[in-house]
């Protein structure tokens, strides 16, 4: 079934240029989820594999996890945060919430709760002749293909095929759901009975060994780049969220053009409050990280990360300042900030642009989808007996030390729905790529067993919900 739903995706602030090295980095990655307040704990509630609760914390200075706990709306986040087990928790050190959206879920029942009215009247246990209008429809004339109408911000598909299957997919927030399995008539309803997916079908299994290529060092890259800019941001809690650029220098329509003098002195000015903007921050990034002892009057994080948004908007001011007078662009860089907030010059090297020697790769996704595996644990094997323990990224790729000896298996984790260690041979590798596949139905929950909407005209109703489905020509 096609999908065209699309999402925002949020640009974080760019690191600044590297200084001198620091010392290495702890494991940092992202856990995307459903935030909410339990117990007066703010939990993240996992939307991919595991499914799994976490007990979030500041990392020291920051600010992520107590702005959230003032909000304390349901929200669905991208969570950069290092994670630690306490006793029979699991806990996850955050340094920062990307791609936070407020109201939003990753769960179908928060979705379905979305759908529905608070005063919406309950018509179960209604005889469904009664609810009905007009007579009984016949599977027939149901045939054919559903979206939902009338219910903003969620997408949702429905496929009622003639040999009596179903495909039906809904996207709201961070939540994509789907489900197959089989449909009929019940007087009024369209009953859709989902499929438990086939557990003869191998939950992973051995695709191929691919030759390394020049995609998968970049992957490796920005791989490498997003766990150093984690850790960097979870030490140096000094970096503003992800930010609008500052409204454009405007006239008002009935306004004369400025001349050409006034425009360049709105330039000049424009690019003095940039550079006062620019110093601004760097001194207070200085005071807040300084080695020496407190003195009482250091800036708070939150007094730094307002300098450095306002540097930001600054510089785009006096760039558009000096395209509206006719001016090159005024070359403006970045801050010099301390050296526990910027990138060594190794790190920034490794994960530059310039072309990486090749290595071990491991993929895993479903081959159906080409859906990634993310954030799954895997243990690399190698032939001198050493293993060592990695977690797939964003893309489902990750990757062995540099200079690691031949792989020659791999263990794979999950804990939910499905506990399982699974581990697959394969051939001693040096440099390439393993491409994995797993069966994503049997590692996603359903997101019902029975689903029944009620027939109405030509449109699908789930009880006591807005929004109906209606079939397209």
């Amino acid at each position: 079934m096609r999908r065209n739903w699309h999402r925002a995706i949020v640009v974080s602030l760019a690191l600044v240029a590297p200084l001198p090295a620091y010392a290495q980095l702890s494991s940092m990655d992202s856990f995307i989820g459903t935030l909410s307040i339990e117990r007066g704990e703010v939990i993240l509630t996992r939307c991919d594999l595991a499914a799994s609760h976490y007990l979030l914390r500041d990392v020291p200075g920051g600010q992520a996890v107590a702005r959230y706990r003032k909000d304390g709306r349901r929200a669905s986040a991208d969570v950069m945060s290092s994670y630690s087990e306490e006793g029979d928790r699991n806990v996850l050190t955050v340094a920062e919430f990307l791609d936070y959206q407020p109201g939003k879920s990753c769960h179908l029942s928060d979705a379905l709760d979305a759908l529905t009215p608070a005063d919406a009247p309950s018509t179960q246990g209604t005889p469904a002749d009664a609810r009905a209008n007009g007579g009984h429809a016949t599977p027939a004339v149901l045939v054919g293909h559903y979206y939902l109408m009338g219910v903003m911000e969620t997408g949702s598909e429905l496929l009622l095929r003639p040999d009596g299957q179903f495909d039906w997919a809904l996207s709201y927030g961070a939540l994509d759901q789907e489900a197959q399995g089989m449909w009929h008539v019940e007087r009024d309803e369209v009953v859709l009975v989902a499929s438990a997916p086939s557990a003869q079908k191998p939950l992973f299994s051995y695709l191929s060994t691919a030759p390394w290529d020049e995609e998968t060092g970049n992957e490796r890259r920005r791989y490498q780049r997003s766990e150093i800019e984690a850790t960097i941001r979870a030490r140096c809690p000094i970096f503003p969220e992800p930010f609008v650029s500052a409204t454009p220098l405007t006239t008002a329509d009935n306004a004369p053009a400025p001349s050409t003098t006034i425009l360049q002195q709105r330039a000049a000015t424009a690019l003095r409050a940039a550079n006062v903007a620019r110093t601004n921050a760097e001194l207070l990034a200085a005071r807040l990280m300084s080695d020496g002892p407190s003195t009482g009057a250091e800036p708070a994080a939150p007094q730094v990360r307002q300098a450095l948004s306002d540097w930001q908007d600054a510089r785009a001011l006096a760039i558009e300042a000096a395209r509206a007078a006719g001016l090159p662009e005024p070359t403006l860089a970045d801050p010099t900030l301390p050296a526990a907030c910027t990138m060594s010059p190794a790190d920034a090297a490794e994960s530059g642009t310039a072309r990486t020697s090749p290595g071990v790769a491991i993929r895993i996704f479903d081959p159906a989808s080409d859906q990634p595996a993310r954030n799954l644990p895997v243990t690399l094997h190698f032939a001198n007996g050493t293993k060592e323990k990695l977690v797939t990224g964003r893309s489902g790729f990750a990757f062995a030390p540099r200079g690691a000896t031949k792989a020659v298996s791999l263990t794979i984790h999950t804990e939910a729905p499905i506990a399982s260690d699974m581990t697959i041979t394969f051939a001693p590798l040096q440099h390439g790529i393993v491409r994995i596949g797993f069966d994503r139905q049997q590692l996603m929950a359903r997101p019902f067993d029975t689903l029944r909407l009620r027939i109405a005209g030509i449109a699908l109703f789930i009880e006591g919900a807005k929004g109906r489905y209606e079939r397209q020509p």
